[in-house]
């Protein structure tokens, strides 16, 4: 037999339906009854009463619960993004409390002209990157690098040595052996091939243990920070050091002492508006004169502007370069060059392509003096290559390059890169 559910409110309307039909049942034959059976009628009136009364109340109560909505039922989860392959950046070694490590190495395979008349297996450097807390504001800067030379012999270097002061986001001072603030690229891939792209630098800014000519290295004073300038987000740089040395066997870095009495002067303004996430623009202007061989005191302007873009997926790196040499007699001597990098991320590889070029004249006091430095001279070219980074800590590169230079044959050459932190 089916069930019936009944409200609680319809029970006691029956109840009291039911209890006032036997009051009127008892009225209409007992008019003529005793007290008794009045205080009895009186009893049930009363419970008839109580009985509507709570009808009222449930009746009441059902209406207001029904005039309030039912909650909102919780939302469906969302469905799983799809996995995005990004390359994790290696995490910093805590040696101790106030000191981390990072190491770097390269070794790879290189064949064609453009790296020698033979193909060979190359180690080519390792480096020793640390960072200590000193006080709250005061840090220390070391990075010990071991290369391989042309000579096959494995050289040390140090790299950078530096003590860092920040105020804040506005001032920080650092002296000591640096990095010099020219450009883009030398502020922010510095040793470690790790962290660039390619298998090698922009000829522009190669190091001058393989080959460059720009003073990338240097010791002195570094002032930089924040500008206060809201959304356009202006940065500043400002160096005094003492300059390259040239010569055929001079050591370019001074490092224990300066040649004359003249300081190299840089200083640099970079802009990374809040509106352009991933755009840089900016410029760095360098003046000295120059230690050199055959005291020419030659004075030396270096401008170079840039324009970058970089996010997780794209990289587009251009930089221009107006090398100018003046003699004291005013003769000047220009040294154009540039260089443009573009690669796109897909998973974990990345493709890319660099166009380099430099120009200096053979007449040139310094770049065209074999007294003072290896021929400059004309260099252009392609250079084509493919990133795998396969995991958080390795990366491999394969590369090919051309290269055309006054006066002698193009060259080509293939390079496979496998680079690694730990």
């Amino acid at each position: 037999m089916p069930k019936i559910s009944v409200s609680l409110a319809t029970q006691l309307s029956l109840a009291a339906g039911l209890a006032l039909c036997l009051v009127c049942g008892t009225a209409a034959h007992g008019q003529d009854s005793s007290a008794g059976q009045d205080d009895t009628n009186k009893q049930l009136l009363e419970r008839v009463r109580e009985l509507e009364a709570k009808v009222k109340q449930l009746e009441e109560h059902q209406a207001t619960a029904s005039a309030t909505p039912p909650p909102a039922p919780a939302p469906a989860p969302a469905p799983a993004a799809e996995p995005v392959a990004v390359v994790e950046q290696p995490q910093v070694n805590a040696v101790a409390d106030r000191l981390k490590l990072l190491l770097f190495g390269d070794a790879g395979y290189q064949t064609g002209h453009f790296f020698g008349p033979t193909s060979t297996f190359e180690f080519g450097e390792f480096d020793i990157f640390a960072t200590a807390r000193l006080t709250d504001k005061f840090s220390a800067i070391g990075e010990i690098l071991y290369t391989a030379g042309s000579d096959n012999a494995v050289k040390l270097d140090i790299e950078r040595l530096l003590l860092k002061y920040r105020q804040n986001d506005y001032f920080t001072a650092s002296v000591g052996r640096i990095h010099t603030a020219i450009g883009y690229y030398n502020t922010t891939f510095n040793r470690g091939d790790f962290f660039q792209t390619a298998a090698g630098r922009p000829t522009m800014f190669e190091f001058d243990d393989q080959g460059g000519f720009l003073p990338l290295q240097d010791l002195g004073i570094v002032i930089n920070g924040q500008i206060p300038s809201g959304k356009l987000g202006l940065n500043y740089v400002f160096e005094v050091t003492n300059g390259r040395a040239f010569g055929a066997f001079a050591e370019p870095a001074q490092n224990g002492s300066d040649l004359n009495n003249s300081k190299a002067v840089n200083f640099g303004l970079s802009a990374k508006p809040e509106m352009l996430p991933g755009f840089t623009v900016g410029f760095s202007y360098r003046h000295d004169y120059l230690s050199d061989a055959l005291n020419l005191h030659v004075s030396e302007s270096i401008p170079v502007v840039y324009a970058v873009f970089t996010n997780p997926t794209y990289e587009w790196l251009n930089e221009a370069m107006y090398v100018t040499h003046k003699l004291p007699g005013g003769a000047s001597f220009h040294t154009p060059g540039f260089y443009s990098q573009f690669s796109r991320r897909f998973g974990h590889f990345r493709p890319y392509f660099r166009y380099d070029y430099v120009n200096a004249s053979v007449d040139d006091p310094i770049y065209g003096n074999p007294d003072e430095i290896d021929s400059v001279g004309r260099i252009n070219g392609p250079a084509v290559g493919l990133r795998w980074d396969f995991s958080r800590y390795t990366a491999l590169k394969f590369q090919y390059q051309h290269e055309g230079i006054r006066g002698e044959k193009s060259t080509n050459g293939g390079t496979a890169q496998f680079d690694f932190t730990f």
